[in-house]
């Protein structure tokens, strides 16, 4: 199943990205965001293999999944692969200048490998309500950096 949304934000193609990417951030407009813990690379100098436990809120509890740059172009391309016993998702992140002060970023996520327990929860969730909800976040991520 795969989600995607694109968006136009009123700012710089930097500024959309370092606070897109920002761990500092990501609980002001990631559902369910808790903590973040690099495992591998070095804070200030990202790239292709560094790694990082992320964990998030559910009904039931908290868990974690490590994701790890798989593509890194910065301030124009990221690509994530999250992994957990739960499922797999690729998380790919495109930011395109249109103007000096407009960019455009499409945000998509791709489950591509689903555990039983996520089928379970996928038949009783429509694709709609997922793809509403990602919307949100990205809504949410466009007013936040626009308000910078």
């Amino acid at each position: 199943m795969q989600l995607s949304y694109q968006v136009i934000v009123n700012k710089p193609i930097q500024v959309v990205w370092d606070y897109a990417n920002d761990p500092e951030t990501l609980a002001h407009w990631l559902n369910d965001f808790v903590s973040y813990q690099q495992v591998s690379g070095i804070d200030d100098a990202p790239g292709v293999g560094d790694s990082a436990k992320v964990t998030y809120t559910q009904p039931g509890g908290e868990f974690t999944m490590l994701e790890r740059v798989t593509e890194y172009d910065a301030p124009r391309h990221i690509k994530l692969l999250m992994t957990s016993k739960y499922f797999d998702m690729e998380i790919v992140n495109d930011y395109l200048e249109v103007e000096p002060n407009k960019t455009q970023l499409t945000a998509s996520a791709d489950f591509v490998r689903i555990g039983l327990m996520m089928r379970v929860i996928f038949f009783f969730s429509s694709k709609r309500k997922m793809l509403t909800d990602h919307e949100r976040q990205i809504n949410k991520l466009k007013e936040l950096v626009e308000a910078t």
